[in-house]
């Protein structure tokens, strides 16, 4: 247990940021594709109509996180906080226990040969690791990092060839707080664990590339995809740096309505500490009743990804389950809710 908290501390006090790129796609499939490959918008369904999703929300939590937060809510608004408090934290001293939320809102708009985005997203990662309420570390430590990013996005279509632009300007947020007993005690809301007090904040632009190949004579109508992601962004260390990645990609259809999608990202190493399982990613995809219904499979982390989808005229639900890593490397299963509203 010592050796698992003292690892923590090393990771929070050398956060190592991760791309909202890979956040907003680790559902795989077409999902929020034009973070990892701008160019994949030119290559959906083409019909010169305006489309809009208003709302594209997603939260993700392991069971032991879901109970934690749920405890925390309960006690803050309580008329017992100090026993209450001391007793919750006891029963999870030493638990890693976070929370990610994500949402994209956008317009869009395809045409044969140009097809244009624009939209804005948000991206909250964070980690809350009780103690006893005693030491240099007070009651809890939290780490937070959050993203908004307004996205505007181009791509072209040449004959077999897809190109695609993203232009991006990006805030990001990181916060790392002890929380005192006296500081849980003054909390009146959940969202008092979640504001921007103690943060830091930087913003900067950058610019994402991608080229899709989907010229290839065969049955299962291969496609092949390159990507160049966050080339300029200058975010130093003080909030986490996010490096240029260099990513590939490919997809089958192996029959109707199924797509199979398999990419492979950063393959020259530039994000630190990752490995070939953290790069390489799977995804099995099938429809049914014209597109309303979607299963969901694949592969995260060399783990088991699986889930469902379901739109329903401008509604649309889904319910996915996949493991990610921590910031010492643990592996955790976690559970998504997404809802969206399009029109």
């Amino acid at each position: 247990m010592c050796k698992r908290i003292f690892l923590l501390l090393l990771a929070l006090s050398s956060l190592k940021a991760q791309s909202p790129n890979t956040t907003l796609t680790q559902r795989g499939g077409n999902h929020n594709a034009i973070f990892l490959n701008p160019a994949k918008l030119s290559s959906l369904s083409k019909d010169n109509q305006i489309h809009a999703t208003f709302a594209d929300f997603s939260l993700l939590l392991d069971d032991k996180s879901y109970d934690f937060l749920k405890e925390l809510r309960n006690i803050s608004s309580s008329e017992n906080k100090n026993q209450e408090i001391s007793q919750l934290l006891n029963e999870n001293i030493g638990n890693i226990l976070s929370v990610s939320a994500n949402n994209f809102s956008s317009i869009y708009q395809n045409r044969e040969q140009f097809s244009w985005s624009l939209g804005i997203a948000n991206t909250l990662d964070a980690y809350f690791i009780p103690h006893s309420g005693f030491g240099s570390k007070g009651a809890m430590e939290s780490a937070m990092e959050k993203y908004r990013i307004i996205l505007g996005t181009v791509a072209l279509q040449h004959e077999n060839f897809h190109y695609g632009l993203n232009l991006k300007s990006i805030k990001k947020t990181q916060k790392n707080y002890n929380y005192s007993i006296n500081d849980m005690l003054n909390n009146n809301s959940l969202k008092d664990y979640f504001n921007n007090e103690y943060a830091k904040s930087e913003t900067t632009t950058a610019l994402d590339a991608g080229i899709l190949y989907e010229g290839f004579q065969h049955s299962l109508n291969p496609t092949l995809s390159l990507s160049v992601l966050d080339i300029g962004n200058d975010l130093t260390q003080t909030v986490g740096k996010v490096p240029t990645t260099t990513n590939i990609g490919g997809s089958l259809e192996p029959y109707q309505q199924a797509t199979l999608n398999i990419d492979y990202l950063d393959i020259f190493k530039n994000q630190a500490n990752s490995t070939f399982e953290d790069s390489l990613r799977i995804h099995l995809s099938h429809a049914f009743f014209n597109e309303q219904l979607k299963l969901n499979t694949g592969l995260l982390y060399n783990a088991l990804l699986y889930g469902i989808e379901y739109d329903y005229s401008l509604f649309s639900i889904s319910l996915h389950s996949y493991k990610l890593k921590d910031y010492i490397g643990n592996k955790e299963r976690k559970y998504e809710l997404s809802l969206a509203l399009k029109w």
